[in-house]
């Protein structure tokens, strides 16, 4: 029994210990920004980061997006690599490499969901100086719900308990955000009217005004000039979650292919849409379904139920769920195309060429891990991205 409590003892010094180390390196590192929110985390990490570096400072970041990546420079990074899931600790090892690359700056991203999480990795493993929650959308609801409400009360978590706080949210959830600031916090709300079209047309990709101007908000008030950081920005390594757009030739037809499948919220999924549908006339909706996915299958069913399109393919596991619901909502069955189980890529590939005519807009959406990936990367490596 003493050998017990000798060990456990033992074991609370080391972790005290670890975590006294934890906190002074966080106290070299003077500028700390975490990025929350339901959608564009990625892309602002690193937008802001790119921003930041730009005007002069020392940054490193952490993205926990489709792939999880440690990144030290516009195009020098690593992947983070875990031995099992992911876990709120490995911010320990992430601010230890940040004081290892004398960072001025650290830009992360929250990867906790569990309000409970998220308030331990702000007020414990981060203590932000700045905070960003970039929307609140209806997503996660099993873990943050079951209310869009609710879910603007647990991304709140993450709001610093001083310094700045920023935000692209305008709708009513930002009145629950507010709610949870302390006093002598500053919050800024951007204004996506404040980012041209000009200024998107030149990155390489499909970045959102959204996202551009609250990472333009954030290098703003850390005094590197808007022009500066804007430029860092466009100049930089994307996301590999982000929206691009792939034009593809084959057997006398073409397909523009419009990869969203990082896109997780139906809000999010739906704006997508309406910004890509008038390309083309013709359009077909590629959803791929996960086996433990079944309630997203239904949602997605749901979300597509009254868009404007000729057929929708339907790939990946267990997708009967999804044509279940998309037939019991009035979807249909002369539009739906069950390419499901999983079955070669290449196999799909030539299916959907099938039922082209001659152009046509491919919108692939739902779920990007595993399969859903290796369809893609298939797709995209026969053709030419735009």
């Amino acid at each position: 029994m003493i050998l017990i409590f000798i060990l456990v003892g033992t074991f609370i010094g080391y972790l005290i210990v670890e975590y006294q180390i934890h906190l002074r390196n966080l106290r070299k590192i003077p500028i700390r920004v975490q990025v929350n929110g339901t959608r564009g985390k990625s892309s602002v990490t690193r937008l802001i980061a790119a921003g930041l570096r730009a005007g002069g400072y020392r940054v490193v970041a952490k993205v926990t997006g489709t792939k999880p990546r440690f990144i030290v420079g516009d195009f020098e990074e690593y992947p983070v690599r875990r031995l099992g899931k992911a876990n709120i600790i490995e911010e320990l090892r992430i601010v230890r490499l940040a004081r290892k690359y004398q960072a001025q700056a650290l830009v992360i991203e929250c990867m906790a969901l569990v309000p409970e999480y998220q308030r331990t990795e702000n007020r414990m493993l981060i203590r932000p100086t700045h905070g960003v929650i970039t929307n609140v959308r209806a997503d996660h609801l099993d873990v943050m719900g079951p209310t869009v409400m609710d879910v603007a009360r647990a991304l709140s978590n993450t709001i610093p308990l001083r310094g700045k706080f920023f935000t692209a949210e305008r709708g009513k959830p930002l009145k629950i955000l507010k709610r949870h600031l302390r006093p002598g916090v500053e919050m800024t709300v951007s204004d996506p009217a404040t980012v041209t079209d000009q200024e998107i047309t030149g990155f390489s990709y499909i970045e959102h005004k959204e996202n551009v101007a609250l990472a333009l908000a954030v290098c703003e008030s850390l005094g590197v000039e808007r022009k500066t950081a804007l430029n860092g920005m466009q100049h930089s390594l994307p996301d590999s979650g982000v929206m691009r757009i792939y034009r593809i030739i084959d057997r006398g037809k073409e397909m523009e292919l419009v990869n969203t499948l990082a896109a997780n919220d139906p809000d999010s999924i739906n704006m997508l849409w309406q910004m890509v549908q008038g390309r083309n006339p013709h359009r077909i909706v590629l959803v791929n379904c996960r086996r433990d996915r079944t309630d997203r299958s239904r949602q997605l069913a749901e979300l597509i139920k009254d868009w404007n399109y000729d057929y929708a393919v339907i790939t990946g596991g267990l997708t009967r769920v999804f044509i279940h619901r998309a037939i019991q909502i009035g979807i249909s069955k002369e539009k739906l195309r069950d390419f499901g189980d999983e079955i070669e890529p290449a196999i799909v590939y030539q299916k959907v060429w099938d039922i082209i005519d001659r152009s046509a807009l491919i919108f692939a959406t739902g779920n990007t891990v595993g399969y859903g990936e290796k369809l893609i990367n298939y797709f995209v490596n026969q053709g030419v991205k735009n």
